[in-house]
């Protein structure tokens, strides 16, 4: 069959950027008959995650035994392609990542000797023999051992194509939960419930307990303040976030003028050009003609400009318009912890004060400079407030509570906490729920989603063991046996 404008197209595109994870590699054989298949490294990381492999004779590149005893949680963010995993290599067990690639110089081709997120890496897993005399090498200067699996798949590799459903991987995959899975699925729902209930309520309270040693630091104002800009930097970017609250503390914005307080948070956040001449936009202007004048007050706060992650990041959560949300929420909350307060004593929906915040300029732009949107931008959605609810609203306000012995508002929160419905999903929910529940039930609130991560926290990351020692099964039929009673 010819192949189609589309995939041809989408394969001269796509080799121009990283041509062995989205431009398939064409297996050909000798007969004439044969029609060709395409191999990606996403079929590799099946089976890598499916263990088709001879494994009980599996040696690496320079021939030393290897032991698969855990390939690691399948990762979907930045990073080595699996997390967590267990081998033993000359008989000493090692936990650490895995990548995967289709050949050794892929290694270099992606620029991972230079990206720390790599130094954890313990097996380089390739498909094909080396194409180049380089061995890999880390940003910390280490040479992971390489895996070459053409001569050490359980079947050929056309029948592991065609029996593999990549779009399946790795949610959908079955036969991936673990004794945990098989032991839970035996416990009454109301046991289940329960259990997951308490995890999740200990996940609260940790996350309390984290904002109360913050407020003991700094005051609840402006551990709050810290708080929900950490929120607001999103998984990325929450770390500079908080170390921009910290640069410009809150008591010291209050004293500034709305606009005066826009040029400062954008001028130590090191997103501004160093003369206007730079810039043609009339807001990004404004702004440094602003900061110029008060940036000798400020030179020791600037963060730098590697503090901060523009690459991988959706459009709605580049930096530029977290910052951007951040200075609209201030102008209209300028003292949102006693408003959060009064919406959790009152019984009122504290989500209301994150929405519909106006800003012209952020409401039709994802980054300084960036093209005119035509349509308005919402700068805090739906989703986001009812996350910066379970996870920063509820949980601090748990923690003032605590310091102030105030058992009225104590109630308000844990009344409110498991009202909530179940959040959208992620990545580490949907891997916490495949391990522990395997591909059944539906986890119908908050709090028990919070449970699972607090349960795959506990457990699974820190199980070093692939399994075998894991204690969670025997937790579970311990709380199983305390409700029977």
């Amino acid at each position: 069959m010819p192949t189609t404008r589309y995939a041809q197209l989408r394969n001269q595109l796509l080799r121009q950027t990283i041509p062995s994870v989205f431009a398939p590699v064409i297996l050909r054989d000798a007969d004439r008959n044969y029609i060709p298949i395409p191999i990606s490294e996403r079929l590799v990381q099946c089976i890598w995650y499916d263990q088709r492999i001879q494994l009980p004779q599996l040696h690496t590149t320079d021939n030393r035994p290897l032991e698969i005893i855990f390939p690691g949680w399948w990762n979907l963010e930045a990073g080595p392609d699996f997390r967590n995993a267990t081998i033993k290599l000359d008989g000493q067990e090692l936990n650490g990542d895995i990548e995967i690639h289709l050949r050794s110089s892929d290694w270099f081709s992606h620029g991972h000797e230079r990206d720390p997120l790599y130094n954890n890496v313990i097996l380089h897993v390739i498909l094909w023999d080396p194409t180049s005399d380089r061995p890999p090498r880390t940003q910390a200067g280490d040479t992971p051992p390489q895996l070459v699996l053409h001569q050490q798949l359980s079947a050929p590799l056309e029948t592991l194509h065609d029996e593999i459903d990549i779009d399946a991987y790795p949610f959908a995959a079955g036969n991936h939960g673990h004794s945990c899975a098989d032991t839970i699925s035996q416990l009454p729902a109301a046991t289940i419930d329960s259990l997951f209930d308490e995890a999740g309520s200990e996940r609260l309270a940790a996350k309390a307990r984290k904002f109360a040693r913050w407020i003991l630091r700094s005051g609840p104002e402006q551990a709050f303040y810290e708080a929900w800009m950490e929120a607001l930097g999103y998984k990325a970017n929450k770390i500079p976030f908080r170390l921009l609250a910290r640069s410009l503390p809150l008591a010291a914005l209050h004293q500034l003028r709305p606009a005066t307080c826009e040029a400062v948070l954008f001028g130590l956040a090191n997103f501004l050009p160093t003369t206007a001449a730079r810039s043609n936009d009339p807001h990004i202007r404004r702004l440094w003609r602003t900061w110029w004048k008060l940036r000798p007050d400020y030179t020791d706060k600037i963060l730098a400009p590697e503090a901060w992650r523009f690459h991988g990041q959706r459009p709605a959560n580049h930096p530029h318009r977290r910052l951007g949300a951040a200075v609209a929420l201030l102008r209209k909350q300028p003292n949102l912890l006693d408003a959060m307060l009064g919406a959790v004593q009152s019984g009122g929906d504290p989500t209301r004060l994150l929405l519909n915040i106006r800003h012209d300029y952020w409401q039709h732009h994802y980054s300084l400079g960036g093209k005119t949107q035509a349509r308005t931008l919402e700068l805090i959605g739906e989703d986001r407030a009812n996350e910066i609810l379970s996870n920063v609203i509820y949980p601090f306000l748990l923690a003032v509570a605590g310091n102030d012995h105030d058992d009225f508002l104590r109630e308000k929160v844990l009344t409110g906490y498991k009202a909530l419905p179940a959040a959208t999903s992620n990545s580490i929910l949907r891997l916490a729920h495949q391990q522990l529940l395997g591909t059944t039930g539906k986890v119908k609130t908050t709090l028990r989603q919070q449970g699972l991560m607090q349960v795959f926290q506990d457990f699974c990351v820190n199980d070093k063991s692939a399994c075998r020692q894991c204690q969670f099964p025997a937790l579970a039929l311990r709380w199983s046996g305390n409700n029977a009673h």
